[in-house]
């Protein structure tokens, strides 16, 4: 498969994976199967066996690895078996990879003291809304940072730690 068929395969995964809410879950379990299909000649040369009913080539990984998966997981990997792709779901899966990747941004949230996962998860939520891009945060106890909290994004930093408060209070009144 060229790389334009990967990407475009990838795309549509990404996109159905969106509209269910379920990129993460889907990457997840595809990277499994991906995983799997490289491992097996045996379950790579059944998945690409366009003799057989998809039904079957899909009943062939359907055991441990999609008995619990997410309905994305197995729309995508019908895809692709029924576009005859059973030997570039690798491929697409480490291209789907690249393009979730590349939708994120990495963010860092430094605190005086460690958050628990309600205040995590509501940070979380305010700062992809102000960038309008999904992050990826990574927290960091940081004992400078006085009260509040002191925020990453790229070449943006938001500032709302108490430090910096006191500072901007100080140029105001000539300290």
């Amino acid at each position: 498969m060229n790389e334009d068929h990967t990407r475009a395969y990838a795309a549509a995964v990404l996109s159905i994976a969106e509209g269910e809410d379920a990129v993460e879950v889907a990457l997840a379990e595809l990277q499994a199967v991906a995983q799997a299909v490289e491992g097996s000649d045996e379950l790579r040369r059944l998945l690409s066996d366009q003799q057989l009913p998809l039904g079957r080539r899909l009943g062939a990984v359907d055991g441990e690895l999609l008995a619990a998966a997410h309905p994305v997981t197995r729309t995508a990997l019908a895809m692709l078996l029924a576009a005859e792709r059973a030997g570039e779901v690798t491929a697409v899966v480490e291209r789907l990879t690249e393009l979730v990747a590349s939708e994120r941004a990495l963010a860092e949230v430094r605190t005086a003291v460690e958050l628990d996962q309600p205040r995590r998860d509501a940070l979380t939520e305010v700062l992809t809304r102000a960038t309008g891009r999904e992050l990826e945060i990574r927290f960091v106890v940081d004992p400078e940072v006085v009260g509040g909290v002191r925020a990453t994004v790229g070449d943006t930093v938001i500032d709302g730690s108490l430090l910096k408060r006191m500072g901007e209070l100080r140029s105001r009144v000539g300290l």
